[in-house]
C-alpha cells in the first residue's frame, strides 16, 4: 500500500524538467551557505568584504608649469648614410655567395667569389714569359760584357799600332748595341712585372668585399650565374651611420637655420627640436644640417640631423615624428613622460585624490626632454600624478603615494 500511495509522486517527479530537479537539489545547499553570513549580520559582525588590500605604494610627481614655445609637428624617416649596390670589377661565374638576405658585414668582409680558373691560367702564362724575359737579359748581359772586352782588347792593340780604327769603331757600335739590347730586355721585365701586377689585383677583384659595414638587403647574384663586368652582386645598407631626413615648410627656414648656424645641434628642452620615433619614444640627435633649397611645388625644404646610435636601435625606413618651435614661449602645464599611459580612449594619467588612483585624459602638446607638454585644461599645476607603478592599476586604486626621487617600493 505504500508503494502504491508513492507511485503517483514519483512519476510526477518523473515528469519534472532536468532544470527543475536540479533547482530541488541545490536549494538546501545554498542554504546552508547563506545562513551564517545572516547570523553574522544580525548579530553586528563586520563583514569580510570592508577588509580590503592595503594601499598600493607607488612614487608621484607634481604637474608643474614651465615657460615652453610652442613647436610643430613634423614627420620624416630614418635613412642610412651609406647605401649601395655592390658590384663586381671583374666578369667571371659565380662560384659562391658568403651572405644572406639580413645578414650583417663588416668593412673588407668577403660577400662573394668569382672562378679564378681563366685568371689563374693568364697568371701562370704571365710568369712563363716573364722566365723566358729573364733569360733574354742574361743573355743580352754577356753580349754586352763581351762587347767591352772586344773593345778594350782592340783599344790596347791600337795603343801599340795594331789595328786600323775602322775596326776599333764597329766595337764600339757593337758595345753600344749590346747595352741597347740590355736595356731593352730590362724594360720587357718591367712590362711584365706591371702587368703581373694588374692580374694580381684583378685575381683578388675575384672576391667581393664589402666597401663598408652594412646590412645585405637584397641578393642579386646566385652560384652558377655569369656576371659581366659592373655585375651587380648585393644591395648593400650601411649601419654604422644613420640620419633623420624631413622635409621642413619653408615657414620654419628661419628656425632651423639659427639652430644651424649655432653649431649644427639641436637641444632638448625649452628651444630645441625633439624628435621621437614609434611609440615616442625620445631619439638622441647630433649635427643638423639644412638644404637650403625650397620645392616650388610643396614649398619645403629638408634637414637632415644624424642619429646616435649608442641610445637606440633604428632601422633605415622607420618613421620619425619632429617638434620644431615656432613661436614665442608660453606657460605649459607639463608632467614626466613615466606618467603617461595610453588607453583605447587616448592618454591618460593617475591623479592621487583622496588616496584613490584617478585616471584623468590628457591632451599630449609636444615632447619637452624627459617630460610631456600638456595642452591647456588637460590637468591642474600641482596635481600629483603617478610615475611608478602606473602600470599595474586599476582606476579607484588606493594608493600609498611616494614622492619622486624617494626609496620606496614601486
Amino acid at each position: 500500500m505504500v508503494a502504491d500511495a508513492r507511485r503517483p509522486w514519483n512519476a510526477a517527479r518523473a515528469r519534472l524538467p532536468y532544470d527543475a530537479r536540479m533547482v530541488r537539489v541545490l536549494i538546501p545547499t545554498l542554504v546552508s551557505l547563506v545562513l551564517p553570513f545572516a547570523a553574522a549580520a544580525q548579530d553586528g559582525a563586520p563583514m569580510d568584504a570592508a577588509k580590503g588590500p592595503p594601499p598600493t605604494p607607488v612614487k608621484v610627481a607634481e604637474a608643474r608649469e614651465e615657460s615652453l614655445a610652442p613647436r610643430r609637428k613634423l614627420f620624416g624617416e630614418v635613412r642610412a648614410s651609406q647605401r649601395s649596390t655592390v658590384a663586381t670589377e671583374e666578369g667571371g661565374v659565380v662560384r659562391e655567395v658568403l651572405v644572406a638576405e639580413g645578414v650583417r658585414v663588416a668593412k673588407g668582409a668577403p660577400i662573394a667569389r668569382l672562378d679564378p680558373a681563366r685568371i689563374d691560367l693568364e697568371i701562370k702564362l704571365l710568369g712563363a714569359n716573364a722566365a723566358v724575359a729573364r733569360a733574354t737579359l742574361a743573355e743580352r748581359e754577356l753580349g754586352r760584357v763581351r762587347a767591352e772586352r772586344d773593345l778594350e782588347l782592340l783599344r790596347r792593340a791600337a795603343a801599340q799600332g795594331g789595328t786600323n780604327p775602322r775596326e776599333l769603331a764597329d766595337a764600339e757600335s757593337d758595345l753600344a748595341v749590346a747595352a741597347a739590347q740590355v736595356a731593352q730586355a730590362k724594360a720587357a721585365i718591367a712590362v711584365l712585372e706591371e702587368q703581373g701586377a694588374l692580374l694580381a689585383e684583378r685575381r683578388s677583384d675575384h672576391e667581393i668585399v664589402a666597401p663598408f659595414a652594412g646590412v645585405v638587403t637584397r641578393k642579386h647574384a646566385e652560384p652558377g650565374a655569369w656576371l659581366a663586368e659592373g655585375g651587380a652582386v648585393v644591395d648593400l645598407v650601411g649601419t654604422e651611420e644613420l640620419e633623420a631626413w624631413f622635409d621642413v615648410p619653408q615657414e620654419l627656414f628661419d628656425a632651423l637655420a639659427r639652430i644651424d648656424a649655432a653649431g649644427g645641434t639641436p637641444t632638448a628642452g625649452g628651444s630645441g627640436v625633439e624628435i621621437a620615433s614609434g611609440g615616442d619614444r625620445a631619439v638622441t640627435v647630433g649635427a643638423m644640417r639644412i638644404v637650403p633649397d625650397i620645392d616650388l611645388r610643396s614649398r619645403t625644404f629638408r634637414a637632415v640631423l644624424r642619429i646616435e646610435r649608442s641610445e637606440e636601435l633604428l632601422a633605415p625606413g622607420v618613421s620619425l615624428t619632429a617638434y620644431v618651435p615656432r613661436g614665442p614661449a608660453s606657460p605649459r602645464i607639463v608632467v614626466p613622460k613615466d606618467a603617461v599611459l595610453r588607453g583605447d580612449a587616448g592618454s591618460f594619467v593617475y591623479a592621487v585624490r583622496g588616496g584613490l588612483a584617478v585616471p584623468v585624459p590628457v591632451r599630449i602638446a609636444f615632447p619637452a626632454g624627459e617630460s610631456v607638454a600638456l595642452e591647456p585644461g588637460s590637468i591642474e599645476r600641482g596635481t600629483p600624478v603617478v610615475t611608478e607603478g602606473n602600470e599595474r592599476l586599476m582606476p579607484m586604486t588606493p594608493v600609498a603615494p611616494i614622492p619622486a626621487g624617494t626609496d620606496g617600493a614601486k
